[in-house]
């Protein structure tokens, strides 16, 4: 790999003083390898490879994980705010640490239920020697924290909790508005809550896969997206990857949400496909899961 001499060098030297050289480097490399390392021979870079090309894709991604996540929080504060309705429309919006109105049905949910409960009484704790504005309030006012306040110091990852311990009818109810079934719902939030904290963790995004896949059945118009199978009937992209991510916005974001989304991804992979020569934009957009028919999730 080109590092660059005189100036081009002295700017290398002053980014990795701000930039860890691992995160750049070895996080973002292997699409220039051309050999990677074994025992008995070093890994070879693509005739041509630079820095400056390396530390683009590296930019690129972390401008991908700040778009990504700015419309994670949109649905994350959906997710939060529809739960906080529905419940509290069933049980009032101070029974949320009384077992009964969760599944209890089995020792396993009841367990489950026990240590959501638990978690939940710890963040109020926290929260509460925080002296957040709100918990702190209401406490001393009132004597409970509501529901539609306590969402708002829950982790999204706490709140998908919440959702998969309560009753089936009540996640019926939830999953209605989303127009998605119970298990599909769950099974998206808990993908976009991994995502989330990727992104908020700063840590490589565009590769990213889960263990889990979205269904694709339950989408009716999935083939638009002209993702292709393979030999063993599964899609090759689309299920677990960041493409995935973006169906999920599809069907979770609004008309506008999601075009403007469109719109701000485009920009970053026009920029990015500017500063590629070694390597090209669509490589980047395969392991990405992108296939070419890849804005057709706009008519799902």
């Amino acid at each position: 790999m080109v590092i660059g001499k005189g100036t081009q060098g002295s700017r290398v030297i002053q980014i990795l003083k701000c930039e860890n050289y691992y995160n750049v480097i070895n996080g973002y490399k292997e699409l220039f390898l051309s050999q990677t390392a074994t025992p008995d021979a070093d890994e070879q870079y693509k005739t041509g490879t630079t820095f400056d090309e390396v530390y683009a894709l590296y930019k690129f991604d972390r401008e991908l994980r700040i778009l990504y996540l700015q419309y994670i929080l949109k649905i994350e504060n959906t997710f939060k705010t529809v739960i906080a309705h529905e419940f509290s429309a069933l049980y009032g919006h101070d029974n949320y640490l009384k077992i009964e109105n969760f599944d209890i049905s089995t020792e396993q949910k009841l367990s489950s239920v026990i240590q959501m409960i638990g978690d939940i009484q710890q963040e109020l704790a926290r929260q509460m020697s925080k002296h957040h504005n709100a918990v702190t309030h209401y406490m001393t006012q009132y004597g409970y924290i509501p529901l539609w306040v306590l969402v708002n110091v829950l982790t999204f990852g706490k709140i998908e909790k919440f959702y998969k311990n309560m009753k089936q009818a009540d996640k019926v109810t939830i999953s209605r508005q989303f127009r998605l079934q119970p298990d599909e719902l769950a099974k998206f939030m808990h993908m976009l809550t991994l995502a989330r904290n990727k992104c908020a963790h700063d840590e490589r995004f565009f590769d990213i896969r889960f263990k889990e896949r979205i269904h694709t059945r339950s989408i009716s118009n999935f083939s638009v997206l002209g993702i292709v199978r393979a030999p063993d009937g599964s899609f090759t992209s689309g299920t677990n990857d960041a493409y995935a991510i973006l169906i999920m916005f599809a069907l979770l974001l609004s008309k506008s949400e999601l075009k403007d989304f469109v719109t701000s991804i485009k920009t970053l992979f026009k920029n990015l496909n500017k500063k590629l020569h070694v390597i090209s934009i669509i490589d980047v957009m395969n392991v990405m899961g992108f296939g070419l028919s890849w804005e057709n999730l706009t008519q799902l």
